[in-house]
């Protein structure tokens, strides 16, 4: 610790230190002392170019604003720093070196240099990020830094399609890219929700395709609408004002037009360019919708006139065209589509995808630009030239890499950031999944069964956010934050030089950054995670746990919000809870400050908590997360599908084992609607005893018609057991079968998921 001045007043701060920069430097020394700026800093250069006086001017502004200190460009080495330029170095590769007397930023190229930069700027105390704190003295920790990245992609994608964000924030955004060394913002403009880049030779697509009706209100799965028009679009003034923003922070803007799929929003517009020819309109709920580009001359030629207007306000060498969730039904009911197919020798629809791919991409190419799609374009046959950015898993991207294909790596299961990141109960509204800051962390890009030639078609990797549940700005920041600092480490550091722990502090030392940027991070790494345990008396035993080292949690057991005055947690004896119990948690510092969400959970102890049951369904991936997940004692939520048992058709079929003989007067059970989702309520609920385990007597049989509900809702169904003695207790739920006709998935096989099992 050290003093420093501020207005007058003596005040405490702590150096930030090279090895708390993020994203992680490739090597870094640390050194004893410090460089302190003062009256006489200047600023070193040997020859100057309007790049590198921008970075030059952002440090001088920044310096100014927090120190009250001008440094001036001056030719002196005495007490300066020095913005220099290798040629042994690689174009993005830096080097800083921090002595007492100077400070010297090495790099290959303007960029290394403004990576150079931000790194530095992480060095400095955290009010370096605040114009508006009082102002202090400035000093560097002495140390000497070497860096370069690990991949030559580096993105985050924004989608502005089902929601816009303004021209002020995506500044912002890219601001905070680069402060984390991002180099690619994927800009994701045309959705089937609506058309957000302005096409002067279509101004329909503004005029009809930018707006909606309405949106879907809560979950898309409960089918309803909140009754409100949206809408909006960006200039093409508003597009090269931010394109030419994000080339001084030294990253590419890469354009997506959709197509063939997801183009509801165009065809509402135009609805000459549908197979059906209309009429269309810009849809109101999420999801994928059936109506895409029909293959005609007249759809190129409007594709390739749009495609020109972008390439005219991207420079980009990348245009992005999608090519993901683009449903056949369309095109196998089109007589010319089916002519089309014979005509070219396709062999399916998916060859007339691959054909449609293939004629953009021709176009492309011989416009000098390159096509980036999702990985469904591999289907039918991977156009020559395309970059595949996978993105359902990693098997895109590991097939199109031994095609000799170039990959971005950015699969759901990592890369998500639309997915929650904690529990859902405690979360903000999101589409789903799960995906925590250490798993967002972990992923690996390079694929061990790739041969060495093959991997060096993997680019880098890219996060998404796609905005179907992120209404505003804030959301943005909270589903971005801390997340992307994870992605950010994986594209730019050494496999060999991440390690999470290290990462996790790192993190929390930045949230004071973030702090001083307005940053509205999720707290979610510090939410109380519980591990329940039944007794052998049928009780259950919470255990609860955080990241913290020593956590001051605050609980109730009535439903109520916690307060830091409330019971305090005892890390040594958990929580022992012997009835119908809504738990509620809390964590705190020592000076009442709340950190993370509040835990709950609602748990019912009960005759059938902790028993093993023979479960005699087809498993699926949605196991509840434990081996006896009916009779834990949780209730689940329906936020939180991996708290639920589902199968996808058939029957519900367990028997539970109560160890003992007993008086039974009913039994509860949840089930989840949600038509959205595929999930059905079940069509009959069957319960059945028995003392033996070997001749049942059947009690319940009934039946349900709750099909036609469009709502999402979860219901817990009573049962009579009519006091009946029995030892085991079985349960058949049967499916409600095929979706109906009026459902998008009819045909499909319904999923049954199946809550907490409570026996009284």
């Amino acid at each position: 610790m050290y003093r420093l001045l501020t207005l007058g007043f003596l005040v405490l701060s702590s150096l930030s230190f090279a090895q708390d920069i993020i994203p992680k430097p490739l090597s870094y020394i640390e050194g004893d002392g410090q460089f302190v700026l003062n009256e006489n800093t200047s600023i070193l250069v040997k020859s100057v170019d309007k790049g590198l006086m921008t970075i030059i001017a952002n440090l001088q502004e920044a310096v100014k604003e927090t120190s009250g200190i001008g440094v001036p460009v001056q030719n002196k080495n005495e007490n300066s720093i020095a913005f220099l330029l290798d040629s042994n170095l690689e174009k993005e590769a830096y080097e800083i070196n921090v002595s007492i007397d100077q400070v010297i930023l090495k790099a290959g190229s303007n960029t290394g240099l403004f990576y150079a930069y931000q790194s530095l700027l992480q060095l400095f105390r955290d009010d370096i990020y605040d114009k508006t704190s009082p102002l202090v003295k400035l000093s560097l920790p002495v140390c000497v830094i070497k860096d370069k990245p690990r991949f030559v992609y580096r993105g985050l994608m924004l989608d502005v399609g089902r929601h816009m964000m303004p021209v002020s924030f995506i500044k912002k955004f890219i601001d905070l890219m680069a402060m984390y060394k991002f180099n690619q913002f994927h800009w994701h403009l045309t959705e089937d929700q609506g058309w957000r880049i302005e096409i002067k030779k279509y101004p329909k697509l503004t005029e009809i395709g930018a707006f909606r009706k309405e949106s879907p209100l809560g979950h898309d799965s409960e089918n309803r609408g909140d009754g409100k028009p949206y809408g909006g679009f960006y200039t093409q003034e508003e597009v090269k004002e931010i394109v030419a923003y994000a080339t001084s922070k030294f990253i590419n803007v890469i354009p997506e037009i959709e197509m063939p799929g997801h183009a509801v929003a165009a065809l509402a517009s135009y609805p000459e360019l549908g197979c059906s020819g209309g009429p269309y309109e810009v849809r109101t709920r999420w999801g994928v919708a059936k109506d895409v580009y029909c293959p005609t001359e007249k759809t190129f030629a409007f594709l390739e006139d749009v495609l020109t207007e972008v390439m005219t306000l991207f420079p980009s060498k990348y245009i992005h065209i999608g090519g993901d969730e683009c449903p056949k039904d369309s095109w196998k009911a089109s007589e010319f589509c089916q002519d089309l197919i014979k005509k070219e020798g396709l062999k399916d629809e998916h060859g007339l995808q691959s054909y449609f791919i293939s004629r953009i991409d021709s176009f492309l190419t011989s416009k000098g630009r390159k096509l980036i799609g999702w990985d469904e374009i591999l289907e039918g046959g991977l156009s020559p030239n395309a970059t595949v950015m996978s993105w359902r898993g990693t098997e895109g991207g590991i097939e199109a890499a031994r095609q000799k294909h170039d990959v971005i790596m950015s699969p759901n299961s990592f890369h998500y950031l639309d997915y929650y990141q904690g529990d859902p109960i405690s979360e903000p509204l999101a589409i789903g999944g799960f995906l925590p800051l250490e798993k967002v962390y972990s992923y690996e890009p390079l694929e061990e069964d790739l041969a060495p030639e093959e991997l060096k078609h993997i680019l880098g990797v890219q996060a998404n956010l796609w905005t179907e549940y992120i209404q505003t700005q804030e959301k943005v920041e909270y589903m971005l934050f801390p997340r992307a600092l994870a992605v950010a480490e994986t594209a730019w550091s050494t496999k060999e030089n991440k390690e999470y722990d290290s990462f996790e502090s790192r993190v929390k030392s930045h949230f004071k950054k973030l702090d001083k940027l307005n940053v509205n991070y999720a707290h979610s790494i510090y939410n109380i995670k519980a591990e329940l345990a039944t007794t052998d008396t049928g009780e259950v035993l919470v255990k609860l746990n955080n990241i913290e080292a020593a956590p001051q949690i605050h609980y109730t057991l009535d439903g109520s919000e916690p307060s830091n005055t409330s019971a305090v947690y005892n890390i040594d004896k958990g929580i022992l809870i012997t009835e119908k119990t809504k738990l509620m948690a809390s964590l705190y510092n020592e000076k009442g400050k709340k950190y993370g969400n509040t835990f709950e959970a609602d748990i019912r102890v009960n005759k059938a908590t902790g028993k093993s049951y023979d479960y005699r369904s087809e498993k699926t991936k949605y196991t509840g997360n434990t081996e006896m997940a009916l009779t834990d004692g949780q209730i689940g939520n329906e936020k939180n599908l991996q708290t639920w048992v589902g199968l996808e058709g058939g029957t519900l079929d367990l028997t539970i084992d109560l160890e003992q003989l007993s008086k039974l007067s009913d039994l509860s059970i949840g089930f989840l609607h949600s038509p959205g989702s595929w999930i059905m309520f079940p069509s009959i609920l069957e319960v059945s005893i028995s003392k033996n385990g070997k001749k049942f007597k059947k009690l319940v049989n009934q039946s349900f018609s709750k099909g036609g509900e469009l709502a999402q809702f979860v219901e817990r169904v009573k049962v009579n057991l009519y006091g009946k003695k029995a030892r085991f207790v079985k349960i058949t739920a049967k499916s409600f079968g095929k979706l109906p006709e009026w459902h998008d998935g009819a045909g499909a096989n319904a999923w049954l998921f199946v809550d907490e099992i409570e026996v009284n």
